[in-house]
């Protein structure tokens, strides 16, 4: 064992590295040093050390490589984690080291990290596994009696928006991105933004985020994923939204299958309260129509032109052929890059319903924001653009109240409602299975 003898203040996280084969250990060791409010006690080198050292220096969290064969050693991970040794254990190993971090799973990790990582991965993993410990140790001390009593209600699901334009280019990727950081901020909850544009989506450039984990990486091994392994693949955002992002390659779109968005979704919406927002892709065929099937809300993005006005009073032609509830549709004008002679009144009279928010004209501030990757509630919150996005966010989040909000009893409560069967887009005549 190569631990120092340190005498940490009370107030740092205190942190312990077993080191595998590679030099990530040493990395590790050395931001921790650099990093004010925790403690490096050292490096166990020799898993037959490891719970003396546990023992002797009381880690809050201990960093563990799984390339050092702990997996091998019977159950010490098991012990070396809450709440046996008192400590959250955090382990460290490859992206595609899946299994592995199962099995770890299993002896009651708190977290774990995917190699390659920063260091503000690091120390956010490390402070996140520290106030996971502190809340333990806290139940711990309280020691509740457990009582028999109701089963536990099942968690509340997140809602699915999906953001859909008939016409390529008229700013959903904008109004979806912006409008999932303007859900975080009016609400507080998980917000989760999906690329729905399995070809040519580019919400990694727009939020200026680089990850190796994508929709094509992920559905391959949705299966094996627990809820915490599959948030844990998501990337963080600085607006506190998480992210999914699109294939990095064409080739990658054609093995997805309808049916594993659909789970995708489901998996999604398991995670917390709150919302997944889907920038969908402007073609209608399958795997758009499942992202637009698993959500609640579809918000329909047009600008004032007559091209994308006749395709999207066609799109909502064929909402009501496939029974889409359009009582659940927002519809948006987006103003935000041209100015156009058409009045409000006469794009409503053209699509025959109502606009529900104008996205106000703003084409400077919306083009910065975009070059710059920062999303332009944040970057500038008093444009018209982003006003009419914040608008649109509180729209959907009084119609997820509306929605929730308990009946009267003496109103029976609503069987749910089944949409029917869908035909194709364009099948004239019954389908096989009426």
């Amino acid at each position: 064992m190569n631990a120092e003898e340190l005498s940490p203040s009370p107030e740092e996280i205190r942190v312990l590295i077993v080191a595998g084969t590679d030099p990530v250990s040493d990395w590790m060791a050395d931001v921790i040093k650099a990093e004010r409010g925790m403690a490096y006690l050292g490096i166990v080198r020799d898993l037959s050390k490891a719970l003396e050292a546990v023992n002797k220096l009381a880690p809050d969290v201990i960093l563990v490589d799984m390339s050092s064969g702990i997996l091998q050693h019977g159950d010490l991970l098991n012990r070396l984690s809450a709440p046996v040794s008192g400590a959250a254990v955090i382990a460290v190993a490859l992206m595609g080291e899946v299994d592995t971090i199962r099995e770890a799973m299993l002896y009651g990790i708190q977290g774990f990290l995917l190699k390659p990582f920063g260091e503000a991965e690091l120390l956010s993993s490390v402070r996140r596994a520290n106030d996971l410990i502190v809340e333990l140790r806290g139940r711990l001390a309280a020691a509740p009696r457990l009582e028999s009593g109701p089963e536990t209600e099942a968690l509340p699901m997140a809602e699915g928006i999906a953001v859909f334009s008939p016409k390529g280019g008229v700013g959903c990727t904008t109004i979806a991105s912006n409008l999932a950081v303007a859900l975080k901020a009016a609400t507080g909850m998980q917000v989760i933004l999906v690329d729905g544009d399995l070809r040519f989506g580019d919400i990694d450039t727009a939020l200026n985020i680089t990850t190796i984990t994508s929709i094509g990486t992920l559905l391959p091994n949705l299966d094996q994923l627990d809820n915490l392994l599959l948030e844990r693949t998501l990337v963080n955002h600085s607006s506190g939204i998480k992210v999914l992002i699109a294939p990095p390659y064409l080739d990658m779109a054609d093995t997805i299958r309808p049916e594993q968005l659909r789970q995708l979704m489901t998996r999604l919406s398991g995670l917390g309260e709150g919302f997944v927002v889907v920038d969908a892709w402007s073609a209608l065929e399958d795997c758009t129509l499942s992202f637009l099937d698993s959500c609640e809300y579809l918000v329909v993005v047009t600008t004032p032109q007559v091209t994308a006005l006749r395709d999207t009073h066609r799109f909502l032609e064929v909402l009501v052929l496939l029974g889409y509830d359009l009582d659940k549709t927002f519809l948006v004008l987006n103003y935000c890059y041209q100015h156009s002679t058409l009045k409000l009144k006469d794009v409503e009279r053209a699509l025959g319903r109502s606009i529900a928010q104008v996205i106000g004209h703003s084409p400077g501030e919306v083009t910065d924001s975009l070059n710059r990757g920062v999303p332009v509630v944040q970057e500038y919150p008093n444009s018209q653009a982003a006003r009419g996005i914040l608008d649109l966010a509180r729209l959907i989040t009084a119609k997820s109240a509306e929605r929730k909000a308990p009946k009267p009893e003496s109103e029976p409560a609503p069987e749910k409602e089944e949409r029917p069967k869908r035909r194709g887009l364009f099948s004239r005549g019954p389908s096989a299975e009426d």
